[in-house]
C-alpha cells in the first residue's frame, strides 16, 4: 500500500499554468490569470471540473452563454466543449482544472 503523499499545488510559485498532479485516471492543473487575462479559446480535452481557489472565473460557451464561478463553487465541463475561460475580477484568479480521465487516455493530450 502506498503511503500518503503531499502535493504542492504551487499556488504562488512556478509557471502561471501547468500540471501539479498526474496519473492515468486524472490530471490536475493549476492556473493563475491576471485581471482581464484569458486562456486561448479551446475545446475541453477531457471531462473537466473548474475549481476557483480565489478570484472570479468567467466561462463563455460557444453559443454566447456566460457562467461566473467563484471560490466555493465549481463548473463541470464535458469533453470537447468549446470554451473561453477568463479572469472577470479585479484580483488574481487562481483555479484548479481537474481532468478525468487524463487527456492522454482520451487520446487528446494538451
Amino acid at each position: 500500500m502506498d503511503t500518503p503523499k503531499k502535493i504542492d499545488l504551487m499556488l504562488s510559485s512556478g509557471p502561471e499554468r501547468g500540471p501539479v498532479y498526474e496519473t492515468d485516471p486524472i490530471q490536475i492543473m493549476r492556473i493563475r490569470l491576471q485581471p482581464g487575462e484569458a486562456l486561448p479559446y479551446h475545446k475541453a480535452n477531457s471531462n473537466v471540473l473548474l475549481v476557483p481557489l480565489n478570484g472570479t472565473l468567467k466561462f463563455e460557451e460557444e453559443a454566447g452563454a456566460e457562467h461566473i464561478v467563484e471560490r466555493g463553487e465549481a463548473l463541470q465541463v464535458a469533453f470537447q466543449t468549446p470554451m473561453l475561460v477568463s479572469n472577470a475580477g479585479q484580483d488574481l484568479l487562481t483555479f484548479l482544472v481537474l481532468k478525468t480521465p487524463h487527456p492522454k487516455v482520451m487520446g487528446s493530450e494538451g
